[in-house]
C-alpha cells in the first residue's frame, strides 16, 4: 500500500553540483534525501481505502450497537408491564365472573 516517491540520486547531486556545492557534499546529500524520500508514505488512494474501512466498521459497530440497545429497551419495558398484564388479565377475569353472574 504505502509506496516510497521516486527519485534521482545523480540528477540531484549534479544540480547541487551546478550551483556550486562541493562533489562530496553534493553526494551526500543526495543520499540523505534519498534515504528519507525511501520511506514509505501514504498515497491518497491509500487513505481512501482506509476511509473506506474506517467507515465499514464504524457500521458494522454501529448496527451492532443499535441492536443490543434495542433488546435491552425491550426487556426493560417488558420488565416493567409484567405487572400491568397481570392487573389486566385479573380485571378482565372479574369482569367475566361479574357479567356471568349477570346473566
Amino acid at each position: 500500500m504505502p509506496m516510497p516517491l521516486p527519485f534521482d540520486k545523480l540528477e540531484y547531486s549534479r544540480i547541487l553540483q551546478a550551483s556550486g556545492i562541493p562533489q562530496a557534499q553534493a553526494e551526500a546529500h543526495a543520499d540523505a534525501l534519498s534515504y528519507a524520500l525511501s520511506e514509505p508514505v501514504l498515497l491518497s488512494s491509500d487513505l481512501t481505502i482506509l476511509k473506506a474501512e474506517i467507515l465499514a466498521q464504524v457500521s458494522e459497530m454501529f448496527a451492532k450497537f443499535k441492536e443490543e440497545i434495542k433488546a435491552e429497551i425491550l426487556a426493560e419495558v417488558d420488565k416493567k408491564l409484567r405487572p400491568i398484564y397481570w392487573m389486566l388479565a385479573a380485571s378482565l377475569l372479574m369482569h367475566a365472573i361479574t357479567l356471568s353472574k349477570l346473566f
